[in-house]
Order: C-alpha cells, then sequence, then structure tokens
C-alpha cells in the first residue's frame, strides 16, 4: 500500500467551475460527485514529479494538451472517477475511516520508508526518511495523510462491494503447477556478512582481512570498524540474497567465493569491503503448502479488483455519468499504456458547467 500511497494524489471536491477559475470546470460528472480539469492537472504533474524521483531526473514541464499529458491524463482520469465515486458512495452509506486507522497506516509507512532508507545506506532516522519521501514525491504531511484517508477508504468500499471473492482450491492449485517453474522455484542464495570501510581505509581494510584470515572475530571487528550503519551492529549481516542482490563488483566477488571464505578488500561505489560467505543455499522449489496462501491472497486481489471495476461501471451508469470530450476511459482504452479495466461507461452528454 506505501507505493501506491506515494503515486496517487488528493481528491478534494471543487467549487462550480462558474464561481471560481477555470481549474474547476467539471470534466466528468455523475450523480453524486464530479472530477474537475484542476483536479487532473494536479495529479498529471503528481504522477511526473513521482517518475522524476524515482529515476532521479528533473521534473519534466508538461502543459496541458501535450502529447505527454494527454498520455498521462489516460491513467489519472480513471483514478480520479474510482477515488471520487468512491467518496460518494462511501458519504451516502455512512462509511467512515477512523483518525486512528489513518495514523497506524502512517506509522507504518514511515517504519517502511525508515527500513528501505536503512538498507540504502542512509543514515536517517524513520521521520527523517518519511519526510524526505514526501518531498520527493512533492507531498506536505498534511496532503499524504489525506491520500491515506483516501486509500482506506478505497479499501473499506472495495471489500464490501467485492464481498468474499476468492479462489477454489482447484483454482490455486492450477496456478501452483503452471507457474512453478518461474516463480515457485527459490534461486540459489549466499549469507554474507561484511565490513565497510571508507575509500582512504583501504590499509586498515586490508589489516583487518589479514586479523580475520589468522581467526579474528568477525562479528566483534564488524562492530568496531564497519562505516555501514545498516549492518555494524548485526556484526556485518546483511541476510541470505540471491545473485544480483548487490552492486556488481561485491555481487561477483560473494558469489564466486566459497562458504566460509574471507574475501577483499572489494572496492565499490561505497568504499572497501571484507566479505565473507556464512552460507550457500542451494536453488529449491517452494513447496506448494508453503506457496498456496500467497497464491491465494493475489488470486483474490484479482477477483477483487475485477468485481470493483465491474461496480464502478455499473454505478457510473446508475449515475448517469457524463463526459467532456477527451475525458472518456472508454475511449482512453484504446491507448498504450493504459492499465487494464481502468475504463468506465460513456454517457449521453457532456457535463455542463
Amino acid at each position: 500500500m506505501v507505493l501506491a500511497l506515494f503515486f496517487v494524489v488528493g481528491c478534494q471536491a471543487a467549487a462550480p467551475s462558474s464561481e471560481v477559475e477555470s481549474g474547476a470546470r467539471k470534466v466528468v460528472t455523475f450523480d453524486g460527485g464530479e472530477v474537475t480539469e484542476g483536479e487532473v492537472q494536479e495529479e498529471v504533474e503528481r504522477l511526473f514529479t513521482a517518475q522524476a524521483a524515482g529515476s532521479g531526473q528533473p521534473v519534466p514541464e508538461v502543459s496541458p494538451g501535450s502529447p505527454q499529458f494527454e498520455a498521462a491524463k489516460t491513467q489519472v482520469v480513471p483514478q480520479l472517477i474510482a477515488f471520487n465515486l468512491t467518496k460518494a458512495y462511501a458519504r451516502e452509506n455512512g462509511i467512515e475511516v477512523s483518525g486512528e486507522e489513518v495514523q497506524e497506516e502512517i506509522d507504518q509507512t514511515k517504519e517502511q520508508v525508515g527500513e528501505q532508507a536503512a538498507a540504502a545506506g542512509q543514515d536517517l532516522t524513520p521521520d527523517e526518511a518519511f519526510q524526505e519521501a514526501l518531498n520527493q514525491f512533492g507531498f506536505t504531511e498534511d496532503e499524504f495523510r489525506e491520500e491515506v484517508r483516501t486509500g482506506l477508504l478505497l479499501r473499506e468500499v472495495r471489500e464490501e462491494v467485492s464481498g468474499d471473492a476468492g479462489p477454489t482450491p482447484e483454482e490455486v492449485e492450477e496456478f501452483y503447477e503452471e507457474n512453478r517453474e518461474a516463480r515457485f522455484t527459490r534461486p540459489e542464495q549466499r549469507c554474507i556478512r561484511h565490513i565497510l570501510f571508507t575509500e582512504d581505509e583501504e590499509e586498515r581494510a586490508e589489516e583487518v582481512q589479514e586479523e580475520l584470515e589468522d581467526g579474528g572475530d568477525f562479528e566483534e571487528l564488524a562492530r568496531e570498524n564497519s562505516q555501514d550503519p545498516g549492518s555494524a551492529e548485526q556484526g556485518g549481516d546483511l541476510g541470505c540474497n540471491p545473485e544480483g542482490g548487490f552492486v556488481p563488483e561485491f555481487d561477483e566477488a560473494a558469489f564466486e567465493a566459497e562458504e566460509g571464505e574471507i574475501v577483499g578488500p572489494i572496492e565499490t561505489d561505497f568504499g572497501f569491503h571484507v566479505l565473507e560467505v556464512t552460507e550457500i543455499q542451494e536453488e529449491e522449489e517452494v513447496p506448494f503448502e508453503e506457496a498456496s496462501p500467497e497464491i491465494e491472497e493475489q488470486l483474490s486481489q484479482q477477483q477483487q479488483a475485477t468485481d470493483f471495476d465491474s461496480w464502478i461501471q455499473s454505478q457510473l451508469e446508475e449515475r448517469n455519468a457524463k463526459y467532456l470530450p477527451g475525458y472518456d476511459p472508454n475511449e482512453a482504452r484504446q491507448l498504450p499504456g493504459l492499465p487494464p479495466g481502468a475504463g468506465t461507461p460513456k454517457g449521453d452528454e457532456p457535463p455542463g458547467n
């Protein structure tokens, strides 16, 4: 849910366009709700901000009417329709999300973002990592809180309208058999611990490598010397990872080493590493009993998403949805890059102002 929350924008209701600036022009209307031009523009901008944050590139300037804007619009309009219709349904049926639920979700997000920052070698508290993520994606904390509320509300309504949709035992087993090799085979993994030295500590890295070769205590030397705050206190332990889980130089050294072998110093962009492969876990097949809960969850989510999309479409038919030209997701379905199931039925007339 964290990623989804970082990639959506607020859907605050706007006043009629006759009363405020053109951004409030209604581009989609349905009984009980609407989507405004301003909301679409805001979410398109947020989408490009999110993409830029993920790639490390500057945020491009994309103006309404440009090919980039129009392509992005095909993605954000269905989201806004679903969000605003969900809000209308929740309001009409007394479905609410408590402040405690919102805060719990925010706390979980902070914890996960903090763990990701630590895994990336960033010396940040969970609160600092969370604030940095908000800045990257163009959110204030209040705006993000509203995003969390909307996301939880969407989940509440989805669960209500989708019911207990889920796969049969036969469907779960069939999925496992069809995907046994591609998805349910664990690749070989290496369990590794390391000691990280800064780029000007190569000589010290060589000294520690020799100490380890002579029987030195790896955990103790890691706590004393390692500049990796994420693993030093754990004696340098990096856990078990498949090939490709580390930067290339480190990865190559780790997967060429024998179990129990001390390797290094290995130079990477982070500095110099002395590492040990503590265990080699051979490739193995995940048994059906272990895989089945994950399969059942995935198939249930897929079925619920399909049911929810059908519900959205039926609601828009019942609510007499109308669209301005260029804002009908059914027409946009034909464009490349639109997520499956994002379209909605077309109304008879474009909405008025």
